[in-house]
């Protein structure tokens, strides 16, 4: 068996195997990677035998599905939160940590569809909440829609690192979220998820971002919220003294790429030993293997 270190986020799931098998690009199998032997990461399933059984078919493609609009919360002039009917399986599934859809207004080309993560997940209403920051064509189109919208998912991929947060093993663990912006929407499903059965310390640098958002989505639970300005320069010692005195098992960065590059490195100086979890700001695309959405990078790359 070989040490790879690339994964997949879909790998025997209901999604699997996907449209890599047909193009012999599977990023799990060697077989379906066009090589004669076996020599995959075994992860408890087969997916050549699973695509061979299936008669060569891509499992459950994700398909668009119209959903209701059952409410729309204005936060700030370009700050919106829209709850939609999705049915209580697709909340279940969307309750993890990491999940995202595609929206788009129903008129709209495929092209137009966006990937934003789900800020909650009402699993008894059936209800999932999204927070849209308006900036351009896409999101200007979300926000002017009325009556329902074509949604598309789940995806699973939001955060880099995911099993260091979904793990059945992360029980009565020291976790700090550090989250800026719109990236305080999948910070709150994580915190909320979390908290549950862990300590979770959470900064937030609130530019940008509506304090009444917080009050309505933000559970409660065991740890510390503080406000930080992350452009500020003081920052950093500041981070850096927090980061020393609580030796967090996990820390979780939901951010821009500037960020995570320069609070990753603090942690990874600090806390060499704490699993670092990331926001996957650059690979959420296409959502169905082709552009590389579905890959994790492993603890060896």
């Amino acid at each position: 068996m070989s040490n790879h270190s690339v994964d997949c986020i879909d790998v025997g799931s209901e999604n699997c195997p996907c449209y890599l098998a047909l193009t012999n690009d599977c990023l799990i199998c060697s077989r379906l990677q066009g090589r004669e032997g076996c020599d995959c990461n075994w992860k408890g399933v087969c997916v050549y035998n699973e695509f061979i059984q299936g008669n060569r078919r891509v499992n459950n493609p994700r398909t668009d599905f119209a959903t209701e609009i059952v409410y729309r919360k204005n936060y700030l002039d370009d700050l919106i939160v829209l709850g939609l009917r999705v049915g209580k399986g697709f909340a279940i599934k969307a309750s993890r940590p990491g999940s995202y859809v595609f929206l788009r207004e129903k008129n709209s080309e495929s092209y137009y569809a966006t990937p934003l993560c789900v800020m909650e997940a009402n699993i008894e209403d059936g209800i999932i909440a999204v927070a849209i920051k308006i900036i351009s064509a896409k999101t200007k189109t979300l926000a002017k829609a009325e009556g329902s919208l074509m949604i598309r998912g789940i995806y699973r991929n939001g955060v880099l690192g995911i099993d260091s947060i979904t793990s059945k093993h992360v029980k009565d663990k020291k976790i700090l979220v550090v989250a800026k912006g719109i990236g305080l929407a999948p910070a709150i499903l994580t915190v909320n998820y979390l908290w549950s059965k862990n300590r979770v310390d959470l900064i937030i640098d609130m530019e940008k971002i509506s304090e009444d958002l917080i009050a309505d989505y933000l559970g409660e639970g065991e740890g510390t919220i503080r406000f930080m300005q992350l452009n500020e320069e003081g920052y950093r010692e500041d981070m850096g003294d927090i980061l020393e005195k609580e030796q967090y098992d996990i820390v979780v960065l939901l951010t821009s790429d500037y960020f995570l590059e320069q609070i990753g490195n603090m942690v990874r100086k600090r806390l060499p030993r704490a699993e670092l979890a990331v926001s996957n700001n650059f690979r959420i695309c296409c959502g169905e293997g082709i552009c590389g959405a579905c890959t994790v990078a492993g603890k060896d790359g």
